[in-house]
């Protein structure tokens, strides 16, 4: 790993979506459905289902596009932690979406370098079938590793995520909380160099956000590059070397994480 570059390099990054226009073609016949479920409540009408011509002729809808995400560049060099704050729907959590290769960018590119761990929204990174065990597996060949060097950190995963009980359980029976402690500790604990995390540290008692943070803290200082959202200012202000203000999709501020946080605060006093 050559760390004379930028760990993370994103430029003119944006994400766009289709609002409204024409319908889609309905071949499942789900439009039909809602219309009679609707116009005939109580009507038995499952039988709509699965028809295999389109039932959908519906007129056109005036569209438009609309950008999530617009004209964002930053770099991050090696064992920096990055805050991100914005209000939500600011896009950020688009942002982390991009980075972790979820979603493919409208326009621009980012590179990152290394291994990604990534612990986004609740359960985007596990398969609901399989249990705990299974999927810190899954996580593991994923990003390479051998089943050896999997096996000898399991005892650290799941101690620290503390769902021992419920580890060979599949996860689809989790609790949030429990499928975001099991997420952040794979992605902290698994052969990573560069950590992306989205709040993480809204659900869950106060000694686990706390080892959370010294885990981000300790996981940097050995070279690895954290990204993180978080809408604890306080948290974020304590734990980041730099942070950026993403507004309305937009990328407006970047510099310490104090005045990106007094820029935001002061944005929310006047809306």
């Amino acid at each position: 790993m050559s760390f004379d570059k930028p760990a993370i390099v994103a430029e003119g990054l944006g994400k766009s979506y289709w609002v409204g226009g024409h319908k889609l073609i309905d071949s499942m016949g789900m439009h039909a459905l809602v219309d009679r479920a609707l116009t005939s409540p109580g009507r038995v009408v499952t039988r709509l289902i699965g028809q295999k011509k389109p039932t959908s002729h519906y007129p056109e809808i005036p569209g438009h596009m609309k950008w999530a995400l617009r004209n964002v560049s930053f770099s991050l060099e090696w064992g920096e932690v990055l805050g991100i704050v914005g209000h939500n729907g600011a896009g950020k959590s688009v942002l982390l979406k991009l980075l972790s290769r979820i979603t493919r960018p409208t326009e621009g590119h980012a590179i990152l370098r290394g291994r990604v761990g990534s612990m986004l929204e609740a359960g985007t990174s596990f398969h609901g079938e399989l249990t705990g065990r299974e999927n810190i597996q899954l996580s593991g060949a994923i990003l390479g590793m051998r089943r050896s060097e999997i096996n000898r950190r399991m005892d650290e995963i799941i101690e620290f995520s503390q769902v021992e009980e419920y580890i060979d359980t599949p996860v689809k029976r989790y609790s949030t909380g429990m499928v975001l402690r099991l997420g952040f500790s794979v992605a902290a604990h698994l052969d990573t160099d560069i950590m992306l995390i989205d709040e993480v540290l809204a659900v869950g008692d106060q000694q686990f956000k706390r080892r959370c943070i010294d885990k981000m803290r300790s996981v940097a200082k050995s070279g690895k590059t954290v990204l993180f959202v978080s809408h604890d200012m306080d948290v974020l202000k304590d734990i980041s070397d730099r942070a950026i203000l993403i507004r309305e999709g937009s990328l407006v501020m970047k510099g310490s994480p104090e005045d990106v946080v007094e820029e935001h605060l002061k944005n929310a006093g006047r809306s």
